[in-house]
């Protein structure tokens, strides 16, 4: 095959190294893949883009480093056993996808499929993916969830909320709740907020409630293919034969697997419901006066966009319309925000094997938020309010962590 001789069409579950050669012989060196977009920059104290790069200061943590690294395992230039060290590079990336997003913007190079691409190689060798990950796949494998939870206890959050069974009623609406809502009686005012919105609404609603299983999300970004492929085969399965004609969730990794990814696999059916993000689907009910809110705070917040929602889904204005709808609140952005928002840490596996980095990212977006005069961090992500919110509650700040479904649950429920 010659350079400019056309590829063969590939899903992405499906691609190795040699689909992206021109993109990792590309690479440039401009190191775009670790700054904040030049236009965008305000100050040099947030002018980096890159958590990783930004915590270890050495080229193999940032999106060029990746590429070389993918250059240099293409070519034969070296093995696993020159570089045992490659593995933490790789893992140690929060695909936040920052270095793509500005990567695209000049040369149309992937350097966020690449280094999902080398963790899947590194899987597929025996040689990846990091220890603490291996309990997290196995959960997945054995409980359908990554958090080692019976099945039977993955409902437990909506034993007081109506919400249909959608396992024997027909519903429109279904409501896909995800693994660590679910599991996590922290996360569960998330999970009953969502309902009782939608409810309040009058949504035809339902759940599968022990039925559900993982959307797969956490072992795609971390590489096991084989076990995120067979999670989407069943996945599509039973969500098709629910008859539902549309579904909502508000973990960003489930809207991104079911609405996304689940098309980058090769040889499985469509997934016929429509796919909604919470922000979007609530935003809609807004628009169209389905939901009001007669309530009035004052409150000051700033928004933080998930990685998964934002740069990997492109949803950066429905949320922020929300709190704009909302009497009496207030929206103050930080400097890095929408495709240049600064990570909170926690996603492609890096709070599961590396929590302390984790943890100082977080710590930078909260600094970052204090200086907008916020009182109050909002997002719409379990894992952004667990790694933001656990490094918040070390620190002696006087902010608080809201969910996008908490400001609306207090709206509903002021007096106008």
């Amino acid at each position: 095959m010659t350079y400019y001789e056309k590829k063969p069409e590939k899903k992405f579950f499906e691609k190795e190294l040699e689909d992206y050669r021109d993109s990792i012989w590309g690479c440039a060196r401009c190191n775009w893949c670790q700054n904040h977009w030049g236009w965008n920059v305000k100050s040099a104290e947030y002018s980096e883009v890159c958590p990783a790069f930004h915590e270890y200061r050495i080229f193999p943590y940032s999106g060029m480093g990746k590429m070389h690294m993918a250059r240099a395992l293409l070519e034969g230039d070296f093995d696993y056993e020159d570089a045992p060290e490659m593995v933490k590079f790789l893992y140690t990336c929060t695909t936040c996808g920052a270095c793509e997003m500005n990567c695209q913007r000049l040369q149309d190079k992937e350097p966020l499929q690449v280094n999902e691409t080398l963790r899947a190689k590194m899987v597929a060798d025996g040689v990846g993916p990091m220890p603490e990950h291996k309990g997290l796949i196995k959960s997945v494998k054995n409980y359908d969830n990554p958090w080692m939870q019976p099945r039977t206890q993955r409902d437990r959050w909506a034993r007081k909320i109506p919400v249909k069974d959608a396992n024997r009623e027909k519903v429109e609406t279904l409501f896909f709740v995800g693994c660590t809502s679910a599991f996590d009686n922290t996360q569960w005012h998330v999970t009953q907020n969502t309902a009782r919105i939608l409810l309040h609404a009058e949504v035809d609603l339902g759940m599968l409630g022990k039925s559900e299983i993982c959307c797969g999300s956490p072992v795609a970004r971390i590489g096991d293919r084989e076990t995120f492929i067979s999670l989407a085969t069943r996945n599509i399965e039973l969500l098709n034969n629910t008859g539902v004609k549309e579904i909502v969730t508000f973990c960003p990794g489930c809207y991104r697997s079911l609405k996304f990814d689940y098309r980058e696999v090769p040889g499985v059916p469509e997934l016929k419901p429509r796919v909604y993000h919470t922000a979007e689907y609530i935003h809609r009910l807004i628009s169209e006066g389905k939901l009001k809110m007669p309530g009035k705070m004052k409150l000051k917040v700033t928004w933080h966009d998930p990685c998964h929602l934002g740069r990997h889904c492109g949803i950066y204005e429905e949320p922020r319309e929300i709190i704009r709808a909302i009497p009496g609140v207030e929206l103050v952005e930080m400097e890095r925000i929408k495709d240049q928002s600064w990570c909170c840490g926690g996603g492609g596996g890096v709070r599961t094997a590396f929590i302390d980095f984790a943890q100082k990212t977080a710590t930078k977006r909260i600094e970052e938020a204090k200086k907008t005069g916020a009182q109050a961090i909002v997002t719409a992500c379990p894992f952004c309010e667990q790694n933001i919110g656990d490094a918040l509650s070390k620190m002696d700040e006087d902010i608080d962590m809201y969910d996008l479904t908490d400001l609306l649950i207090k709206a509903l429920e002021t007096e106008a």
